[in-house]
C-alpha cells in the first residue's frame, strides 16, 4: 500500500521532492542527502496523462580522490584472499562555486583518530575492526554512524552483489564491491535507497578508478 506519494505533473530532475512519486511510467522513490541525490524505480504502473520519469543519480560533492582510492586498493591487495570492509564519510561542506576542487585541502578539524589508513580530509576512510574470511567480513561495530559509501572486497571472487547484500543494504548510501583482488580487479557500484537499488558507474564516485579496476556495470 502506497501511503504517501506525489503525482508527477511538471516535475523535473531539478525540482523533485523526496519521497514516492507517481509518474506515467511507474512509481519512483526520490532521495536527497548532502552527498548525493537519486531517483530509483519502485513499481511498474502505467498511468496515461502523467509525464514519465527516469532513474538517475548525481553526486553532490567531489569524488573520492585518487590518493584514497589507491590506499584502499593497496590495503585490499595486502590480503587479497580475504573479504575486507571500508566505510567512507564526507566531512565538511562543499559547493562548486566557492569551495576547493576534488581532492582539496585537508581540514584540521576532522582528525582521523584511530583510522589505520591515515586518510583525513573531506573524505574520511574508516577501516573498522573486522573478522575476515575468504567469503565473509563481519565488522565489530557495524555502522558506528551512517556511512555515505560502503566498500567491501570479494577476495578472489568476482565483483557482484549477493543476496545477503540485498538483504542488509536497507539504508540510503552508495555500495561498492571490489572483486578478483588477486588479479585484475573488478568493481561494481550501486546506490541503495531503502531496499531499492540503482546500478551506477564507479568512475562517478572514485577518481581515476580505471587505473586499478575493470568496470562492471551490470549485476
Amino acid at each position: 500500500m502506497l501511503l504517501s506519494h506525489l503525482v508527477s505533473t511538471e516535475l523535473t530532475s531539478n525540482n523533485l521532492p523526496t519521497g514516492f512519486i507517481w509518474a506515467g511510467n511507474g512509481i519512483f522513490r526520490s532521495v536527497t542527502r548532502q552527498e548525493f541525490k537519486a531517483v530509483v524505480y519502485h513499481r511498474e504502473v502505467h498511468t496515461p496523462g502523467l509525464p514519465g520519469l527516469k532513474q538517475e543519480f548525481k553526486l553532490l560533492v567531489p569524488p573520492v580522490p585518487h590518493t584514497k582510492v589507491k590506499a584502499i586498493i593497496e590495503r585490499i591487495q595486502q590480503e587479497p584472499d580475504l573479504e575486507q570492509l571500508f566505510y567512507l564519510y564526507w566531512r565538511g561542506d562543499w559547493t562548486p562555486s566557492t569551495d576547493a576542487p576534488p581532492g582539496g585541502r585537508s581540514e584540521a578539524s576532522n582528525p582521523c583518530g584511530a583510522n589505520p589508513l591515515g586518510l583525513c580530509d573531506r573524505w574520511e576512510v574508516l577501516y573498522p575492526e573486522q573478522e575476515c574470511t575468504p567469503s565473509t567480513c563481519i565488522a565489530g561495530d557495524r555502522f558506528p554512524e551512517p556511512a555515505v559509501i560502503e566498500i567491501h572486497s570479494h577476495g578472489a571472487a568476482r565483483a557482484f552483489f549477493s543476496g545477503t547484500d540485498d538483504l542488509e543494504e536497507d539504508g540510503c548510501r552508495i555500495s561498492t564491491v571490489i572483486g578478483k583482488s588477486n588479479g585484475q580487479l573488478e568493481i561494481v557500484s550501486r546506490v541503495c535507497v531503502h531496499g531499492l537499488f540503482l546500478p551506477i558507474s564507479s568512475n562517478l564516485i572514485y577518481e581515476n578508478i580505471h587505473l586499478h579496476c575493470n568496470h562492471v556495470f551490470s549485476f
